[in-house]
């Protein structure tokens, strides 16, 4: 597979314009690294969305092990680490600790799949420059690098599993790779997208800060997923039950996102004061009726120890917006449709409520209809009265 994957590689470039010496070099640069027994790299990572009302940033690590045909990517953040792994044949998708996977659909019938920090949106190779030659700059090695900057065309695609889709309008692609074995060193990656809601630029870098390469790769890391884990269509989402069995009693995962009006809302801002993550949706009749109790409850303790966060789930801007006015509330409110949200914060039953201490830790949570009355309860442990 690895060889048509290479082989399609080629005539994609030939049919893009062979004279391109870009493009040659970068074909040549992909079948060394193809050749390499084993590599293993490690990337810290960045992507910030330039919007209209301001910047929104994340950061994660990245990190890839491949050896004859088969490569293992493990991306880590604070909302845990989820896992892509290409056996040779298959594309699966798990998250670490769990026993659910996702199999993913292969790019194309005769491409192999690669890691994210290789994957190149819709490039136009006809157009791709060689900008310089340069020392890698890493600890250890005289080897020189070369940096190819790569236009990319628009198309529809997601900027990473479960986003929305997206179409990119345009882009460009700075790549900095090691001539003698063809690993990447570094990228960005700078896309002007429009999602249908909001025009806005998405710009993403890869640094590699350890490398290694040679040697024989551990087989236990491409292996597909055990006979005890079950296959999904997705990875479930996370409920009351899991948050108070895995994190009631831990830090709370760090939420970093804006609200609708654009100003930055995190869980360490508020360090000292009771928490409480709201979950909600305009069309759940328990999320309309708590709604008031809710903000009264704001309006009472917010100046003292209470800090509400109301999170709309999977509806876009226009729709909260509307609701908004008819049923105002004085807390910020944050779009999941807007921001990235940590894995433990992708609930799925409405309303939740999970309260956080001021300390940082996770004291408990509640869902559904009986879910205000179990919130009053919790509250009442934290000292403040409901009624």
């Amino acid at each position: 597979m690895r060889f048509l994957a290479l082989f399609a590689i080629l005539s994609a470039s030939l049919a893009a314009g062979a004279s391109n010496p870009a493009a040659a070099l970068w074909n040549q640069l992909q079948a060394k690294r193809q050749k390499l027994s084993t590599f293993h790299e490690e990337f810290e990572v960045s992507r910030t969305f330039k919007l209209a009302r301001g910047d929104q940033s994340s950061k994660w690590q990245s990190f890839v092990d491949e050896s004859a045909e088969r490569w293992r990517e493990s991306t880590r953040s604070g909302s845990g680490e989820r896992i892509r792994i290409f056996d040779g044949q298959d594309f699966f998708l798990l998250e670490a600790g769990e026993q659910e996977y996702v199999r993913l659909k292969r790019p194309s019938k005769n491409e192999d799949p690669v890691p994210s920090a290789y994957e190149l949106s819709n490039p136009d190779w006809s157009k791709a420059l060689e900008v310089e030659r340069r020392p890698c700059g890493l600890e250890g090695s005289d080897h020189t690098c070369v940096i190819l900057e790569v236009p990319l065309k628009g198309g529809v695609e997601r900027l990473s599993a479960g986003s929305n889709i997206t179409r990119v309008l345009q882009g460009v692609e700075r790549m900095m790779l090691d001539t003698e074995n063809g690993l990447l060193i570094s990228c960005r990656t700078v896309l002007s997208i429009d999602n249908g809601r909001m025009a806005y630029q998405a710009d993403t870098v890869y640094v590699l800060k350890r490398l290694t390469y040679g040697g024989t790769a551990d087989a236990s890391l491409f292996q597909r997923p055990s006979g005890d884990m079950r296959e999904v269509k997705e990875l479930s989402k996370w409920n009351v039950a899991r948050l108070k069995k895995e994190l009631a009693g831990q830090p709370a995962p760090e939420l970093a996102v804006r609200d609708l009006e654009g100003k930055p809302v995190t869980l360490s801002a508020f360090r000292g004061k009771t928490v409480l993550l709201d979950f909600w949706t305009t069309w759940c009749p328990p999320c309309r009726a708590d709604g008031p109790s809710l903000d009264k409850l704001y309006r009472k303790y917010s100046d003292k120890n209470l800090q509400i966060i109301g999170i709309s789930v999977s509806e876009d801007r226009p729709i909260v917006e509307k609701f908004l006015k008819e049923h105002p509330h004085g807390y910020p409110i944050v779009l999941t449709t807007e921001n990235d949200m940590p894995r433990p914060y992708e609930v799925g039953i409405f309303p939740t409520y999970i309260v956080i201490a001021p300390d940082g830790t996770l004291t408990s949570a509640a869902e559904g209809d009986q879910g205000f009355a179990e919130l009053r309860k919790m509250l009442k442990k934290a000292g403040m009265d409901t009624d």
